[in-house]
């Protein structure tokens, strides 16, 4: 696919409008900017490293932070950053710093803010951060905070990915006390959700990582599966003996309440949506469920959380921070801010004979196509001002 031809397919009324390629000869360093909209002046999205990445979802997924940003009420565009390579490499960190440098006019200028996405951490960004000639190099208070073992953003956000889904209980008639859980991805923001599900009362019944995952009806320890990931990473699932094991696909299929789809793009599409047997889905992942399976899930009566609503514990609590918040606070903050959202949206979505994200999309659409149309006359007035001032010169 050309570049034109990759335009041609993701572009819409709002963006994007930056999509940047670097390579550095030194350390063999291969990457993009994407920046969908700079209608609020700085764009904010993580970077996601990874050998198997592709420019159309670095694109997608710039889309979706503006979509997360503006559905949460916050004046920031969406952005993303692809790194192209393996984050186990030796060259990790030669690779990082290059990145930096190779973007620093768009760091250094405020056009793009970066967090951490899969394949990098804090510390990653904190290298690109200073290579790209920030300020604030590393995240200071909330967002670098760790509680229990894990970041307090992880905790943020999978508890938010599960009050999604509390709310979207209520919809679908189903308790939360017991309800079953499968969980894709137990990995940082997963771990989150089954924490909190866990505390909630519901029952999780399945995970999955690259190399697997488990199955257990009964339901899985979700402490000691925190405690075993700690020593053994993904390989948890080949070492935890009190469950099945299953293909990783299987997962999807399961006949559970909820279901938390939380490692890459279209997990879910036209090809499997019919299998789905879960009520409820809520989003670890970004853009997980194509948007054909989306009307497939809701003609099947499946009540699917819009991602960008479920998943964005993680930028309220960037906002938190900056508010000064407590961790308490923090907490409060995001149960109130999805919980508000995921009902508005669903109860449209219900009574309009409308998927969820649908209803979502159409909502920040009109608030990011009003910021555009501001910016716009902003430029035409500056651009008036100077015309009269040579005029009279």
């Amino acid at each position: 696919m050309t570049n034109r031809e990759l335009l041609d397919t993701v572009t819409d009324e709002i963006g994007p409008e930056i999509v940047h390629y670097v390579y550095d000869p030194g350390s063999k360093m291969k990457g993009m900017l994407v920046v969908d909209t700079t209608a609020f002046g700085i764009a904010g999205g993580g970077i996601r490293m990874l050998p198997d990445i592709t420019s159309t979802e670095i694109i997608r997924l710039a889309k979706t932070m503006t979509y997360k940003w503006a559905i949460a009420g916050l004046p920031i565009g969406g952005a993303k950053g692809g790194i192209f390579a393996d984050p186990a490499a030796s060259t990790h960190e030669l690779i990082l710093k290059a990145y930096g440098r190779a973007i620093k006019h768009f760091i250094k200028n405020g056009i793009y803010g970066p967090g951490a996405d899969m394949g990098t951490n804090e510390a990653d960004v904190g290298l690109v951060l200073k290579e790209g000639g920030a300020k604030d190099a590393l995240p200071t208070g909330l967002s670098s905070k760790i509680k229990d073992g894990m970041p307090l953003e992880d905790h943020i956000t999978g508890y938010g990915v599960f009050v999604g889904a509390e709310e979207a209980c209520k919809f679908a008639n189903v308790d939360v006390e017991g309800a079953s859980v499968a969980i894709e991805g137990f990995g940082k923001v997963g771990g989150g959700v089954a924490r909190y599900a866990a505390k909630s009362g519901a029952k999780v019944v399945a995970i999955s990582t690259i190399n697997g995952a488990i199955h257990n009806v009964e339901g899985l320890d979700v402490e000691k599966l925190l405690e075993m990931r700690k020593r053994l990473g993904d390989k948890v699932v080949l070492e935890y003996e009190d469950a099945k094991k299953i293909p990783k696909e299987e997962l999807f299929y399961l006949p559970v309440d909820i279901l938390v789809p939380g490692a890459r793009p279209d997990v879910i599409n036209e090809k499997n949506a019919s299998k789905i047997k879960a009520k409820i889905i809520s989003s670890a992942a970004n853009i997980p469920v194509t948007d054909s399976a989306e009307e497939i899930l809701f003609e099947a009566g499946v009540i699917s959380v819009p991602d960008f609503i479920a998943n964005s514990g993680g930028i309220l609590l960037g906002v938190a921070d900056r508010m000064g918040s407590t961790e308490e606070q923090a907490f409060n903050q995001t149960r109130n801010t999805i919980t508000k959202l995921t009902k508005e949206v669903i109860e449209v979505a219900l009574r309009e004979k409308i998927n969820p994200k649908i209803v979502a999309i159409r909502r920040v659409k009109e608030k990011i196509l009003k910021a555009v149309q501001r910016r716009q006359t902003k430029i035409i007035e500056e651009l008036r001002k100077v015309i009269e001032r040579k005029a009279t010169s």
